[in-house]
């Protein structure tokens, strides 16, 4: 039988994570400023002082909403990445199987992802967790890698969570169509993951052999 205590400190649990997703969808609305006590509690249907019950500052309040967002995107990365995809899958399957997870999310979610990440990586107590949801990124790219047979793929990995993130970044500015930048992120990481498997000389002659092109006069 669940006891008072059980129940009370349920209910705490509970009203502590409505005002952190109340904070967090303040500020993809309006960003920091946009987070007060009275706003966030009123945004949870809580009283204006349930904030200052849980939170000691708006400045706290900030820095927990921003981190479990970005710890909760850790936990779903992983989660993608323990997936059982197969082993032997091509090329072309591993890469849209990569851009099409980081494609599926509108350019609105995109940026709100975006500007949480950023703002957690500004703030020196969420910079492990920011960096950690960087490592996650980079796990399911190993995983995905290592299921088509690349070895070494650390930095091919690396390469791939830069692809994903200038993406991100470049979506919110809407120059190209979002098939476009499917097709583009697609196209990169192929290249990419081409590269290291040809290795670095195989690389250095094909890039030598181009001819520089000359201004007509």
């Amino acid at each position: 039988m669940t006891s008072r205590a059980q129940l009370t400190q349920e209910r705490s649990r509970q009203r502590r994570g409505e005002l952190l997703a109340a904070a967090i969808e303040l500020f993809a609305e309006g960003g920091a400023r946009a987070i007060t006590h009275r706003a966030v509690a009123a945004r949870a249907g809580l009283p204006s002082a349930t904030t200052t019950y849980y939170f000691e500052s708006i400045d706290e309040l900030i820095r927990e909403a921003l981190g479990a967002h970005v710890t909760q995107w850790s936990k779903d990365l992983d989660a993608l990445a323990a997936i059982d995809i197969g082993a032997g899958i091509s090329l072309d399957d591993a890469t849209a199987y990569i851009s099409g997870i980081f494609t599926q999310r509108d350019p609105e979610v995109a940026a709100l992802h975006l500007s949480i990440f950023l703002a957690a990586s500004r703030e020196p107590v969420l910079q492990d967790v920011a960096g950690e949801a960087l490592r996650s990124l980079e796990r399911l790219a190993t995983v995905v890698l290592s299921r088509m047979g690349v070895s070494e793929s650390d930095e091919v990995a690396a390469g791939i969570t830069s692809l994903i993130a200038g993406t991100a970044l470049r979506r919110q500015s809407r120059v190209y169509s979002e098939e476009s930048e499917a097709r583009f992120l697609g196209a990169s990481i192929r290249n990419l993951v081409a590269g290291h498997a040809i290795g670095p000389d195989a690389v250095t002659s094909a890039l030598a052999g181009l001819q520089p092109s000359v201004p007509a006069t």
